[in-house]
Parts: structure tokens; C-alpha cells; sequence
């Protein structure tokens, strides 16, 4: 496979990651999905709270199909951590099947 297929499917990969995210937050915490950026303070998103962070948790192991790095998902501290969590942990399930 030449590289440049390879780094083409990267990106795509990590967008979808990063629209199951902000789909998950915006929903989950009613906020517009347009005022999520990437380098977001996940502290400083309206209505985030240690009850909230658990059921964005749940939502995005549904979404996935896999349990999430539960260290490293609550060391995120912007949506962009999060989005690559998403991306590792769909890139290693789907690596088993």
C-alpha cells in the first residue's frame, strides 16, 4: 500500500472521531455543536461536571463498541484528547476483529 493511501485514511479516521465527540458533548450537555473547538478546556464547556463526564464515558463506549483507557479519558483535559482516545480505541478494536 503506498503511504499516501495510508495518510489519507488517518484523517478521516480522527474526523469521525472528533464528530462522535462533539456530537456526544453537544448532546449530552446541550450545547451547540458550532462552539466546540478542539482545543477546548473540557472545564470550560458549559454543564461539565464528574456526573456528566461519566455519562459522556458511556456514550462514547456505546458509540465505539469498546471500552475507553478510563486514565487517560479522565486525563483529558481538551475535546481534542478526548477525539484521540476515540481514535485509538476504534483503531485497536478494530485491529482484534
Amino acid at each position: 500500500m503506498p503511504p499516501e493511501a495510508h495518510t489519507d485514511e488517518a484523517p478521516v479516521h480522527e474526523d469521525a472521531a472528533v464528530a462522535t465527540v462533539v456530537e456526544a458533548v453537544a448532546q449530552l450537555l446541550d450545547v451547540d455543536e458550532d462552539t466546540l473547538v478542539l482545543d477546548a478546556p473540557l472545564q470550560a464547556i458549559d454543564g461539565w461536571d464528574s456526573v456528566n463526564q461519566l455519562r459522556i464515558l458511556v456514550f462514547l463506549e456505546r458509540e465505539v463498541g469498546a471500552p475507553l483507557d478510563y486514565d487517560r479519558f479522565t486525563a483529558a483535559e481538551i475535546l481534542g484528547d478526548l477525539a484521540s482516545l476515540v481514535a485509538d480505541t476504534e483503531a485497536a478494536a478494530g485491529a482484534r476483529t
